[in-house]
């Protein structure tokens, strides 16, 4: 079981992957910019938890998007040691860019599987939130 979930995740992953590369952006560094987008202001343990990844993955996804000035950094004012992470105003521009390659490629993905197996993939993925996640 967890080798046929791992082999899908891999598949879709690289799908997404093939259409985001046009603009130089990762899947992960997408969905970074996604989760940042809607939460406006977040630290790293609440994208850890919206993503359900561990510490040293999205330290790596995180610092090019830093680096690069599309997420900016600054002090939590209850919490000094507290880093807030927000979408700068080129973030917020390469979020827009990719959106749409996100949207063509959801479409696209649907349509290759039948939207009622897109409907059998989501409710079990709710179905691991529900049993496994925290």
């Amino acid at each position: 079981f967890n080798l046929a979930m791992r082999k899908s995740s891999r598949l879709i992953t690289q799908f997404y992957q093939e259409r985001l590369s046009k603009i130089g952006l990762k899947v992960g560094q997408f969905s970074i910019l996604r989760a940042v987008k809607f939460k406006k202001e977040t630290s790293n343990k609440e994208l850890q938890s919206i993503l359900v990844l561990d510490q040293t993955t999205l330290t790596r996804n995180l610092k090019p998007l830093i680096r690069d000035g599309y997420l900016t950094l600054s002090v939590h004012s209850e919490d000094g040691r507290q880093k807030i992470i927000s979408l700068s105003p080129a973030g917020l521009d390469l979020y827009e860019e990719a959106l749409p390659i996100w949207k063509a490629a959801q479409d696209e993905l649907q349509q290759k599987i039948g939207p009622a197996e897109t409907d059998n993939i989501l409710a079990l993925a709710n179905v691991f939130v529900k049993t496994l996640g925290n």
